[in-house]
């Protein structure tokens, strides 16, 4: 039973966190001609030409939100063991809000570092917070399926 809601709650949080992925989600402007983005994979500094350096890697950030994707879209399949796929929901959710622990030390400390002009948040910081409420959503779904399926043993 793949074509669930719940099978297509999983599957957005997997096209949002392989979204988040490859872009930036905040940015830096210490100077006019100089920026600091935030990646999921590093800090980069970016000059007036283009030449970048990576500030901090990011590594860790990296490795969270590839393991979100994953266990979302491996979770989509896992419909017959409906106890199993709520814990990993739960799983799933503490792990991106580790994600957004992590986004805001980097952010906070490469911003102490820099001094800028004006910090921007950029449209994919939301994103995993997207992907919690989906998750939650996700997680509920399954949760009244689970509850469908008992009350139908129950008249038997």
């Amino acid at each position: 039973m793949i074509q669930r809601v719940q099978s297509v709650y999983l599957l957005l949080v997997t096209v949002l966190m392989s979204i988040f992925l490859v872009s930036s989600y905040a940015e830096i402007v210490p100077d006019q001609n100089q920026t600091v983005s935030f990646y999921t994979y590093a800090v980069q500094q970016e000059g007036d030409a283009d030449d970048s350096e990576t500030v901090m890697n990011t590594t860790p950030l990296l490795i969270l939100v590839l393991m979100t994707g994953l266990v979302s879209f491996v979770n989509i399949f896992l419909f017959q063991n409906r106890i199993l796929q709520i814990r990993i929901c739960v799983f799933n959710s503490i792990l991106i809000i580790v994600q957004l622990v992590l986004i805001y030390f980097y952010y906070t400390g490469i911003k102490s570092d820099f001094e800028p002009d004006h910090p921007v948040f950029r449209i994919p910081v939301i994103l995993p917070i997207i992907s919690i409420i989906l998750n939650f959503m996700a997680y509920r779904a399954i949760h009244h399926d689970e509850a469908l399926v008992n009350s139908y043993n129950r008249i038997r």
